[in-house]
């Protein structure tokens, strides 16, 4: 059983000795070690059975940080999109310093860095002294966490739990790389692209996550997944196999077999869709009396988009051939 409370002072003091916290960020909950201690971060990996080529995000608390993780020629479309989105569920994909551990990275030569907005996470990061890399505080592949009990159900070995019941996004950030004066955007997330353009020209969404190397976190294909089947809603709801759970994005459907009906939305609401996007798969997946899961799909424009990345990923193992 982690250890939980509201201490942030003590949580830091964690992050300074070398431990594991866990800790609310706007998007989901994330499991934090000091970036630039390469044994704390390779307890990441460990406690989440995380593979190593799979690269972490690091947070910070404050713009002067990047010039730690980032190389010194830092490309000015960083700054522009940095003062438009930070603090906020952005990360910006860049080349690194020589400071920042290769485990951090996953051997490459760029390093995810963004500054949540959640004020607990920024002042965990103060208080540290140190950027935290981060990633979600879940086993590697299953449902993100988007309460304190999300997290108690999969990790262990985790020195503490700073609470917080603060509604999140629900979905994770959103991810762009900058190289060469060029921007592209990665992994759809709770910024859409077409804010991204308002601010800076972006090129063509990257999608072929077939390359040997994984550039930014969440880009396989098989991601956030329940442990229970779980199928995109392409039939009638009425007429779904025994021990269905069914989740939909408003309460107009309610005439279903389903055995339990989980509406994440009462009027198809992407910001509430997406806030409670893994808090109905939780539930699901604690649900007894359901064995396999549909869910309805979203329109894919704005916040669309990255739920619907979130929804193909979680049910990508369970495709019906």
């Amino acid at each position: 059983m982690i250890v939980t409370g509201t201490d942030i002072e003590f949580a830091a003091k964690c992050i300074v000795e070398g431990n594991l916290v866990a800790f609310p960020t706007e998007t989901v909950y994330g499991l934090g070690a000091d970036a630039f201690n390469p044994l704390a971060v390779a307890r990441i990996f460990e406690v989440k059975q995380r593979p190593t080529f799979d690269p972490l995000i690091v947070h910070i608390s404050e713009m002067k940080q990047i010039n730690d993780l980032y190389d010194s020629n830092i490309d000015n479309l960083v700054y522009a999109l940095a003062h438009a989105f930070w603090p906020g569920p952005l990360t910006i994909v860049h080349p690194k310093s020589a400071r920042v551990p290769d485990i951090v990275t996953a051997g490459l030569n760029t390093v995810a860095v963004r500054m949540p907005s959640h004020p607990i996470a920024l002042q965990l990061i103060r208080l540290s002294g140190t950027p935290i890399a981060a990633p979600s505080a879940n086993r590697f592949g299953l449902l993100s966490p988007t309460r304190p009990e999300h997290v108690q159900k999969q990790l262990t070995n985790v020195a503490y739990l700073l609470e917080n019941e603060s509604e999140m996004v629900g979905v994770e950030s959103t991810v762009v790389s900058i190289q060469n004066g060029k921007c592209i955007l990665l992994r759809p997330g709770a910024i859409s692209l077409t804010d991204i353009q308002k601010v800076i020209p972006c090129t063509a969404i990257s999608k072929d996550n077939s390359n040997d190397k994984i550039h930014a976190p969440g880009l396989l294909k098989s991601h956030y997944s329940p442990n229970k089947p779980l199928y995109i809603l392409s039939g009638d709801v009425n007429n779904l196999p025994l021990n269905s759970g069914l989740i939909l994005h408003d309460e107009l459907k309610t005439n279903t077999n389903a055995n339990r009906v989980f509406c994440t939305s009462e009027t198809q609401n992407a910001i509430e869709i997406a806030a409670n996007l893994f808090i109905a798969l939780h539930a699901m997946e604690d649900d007894t009396s359901v064995s396999q899961i549909f869910i309805e799909s979203v329109e894919e424009t704005g916040l669309g988009v990255a739920i619907m990345d979130r929804i193909r990923k979680a049910s990508y193992r369970y495709k019906l051939n």
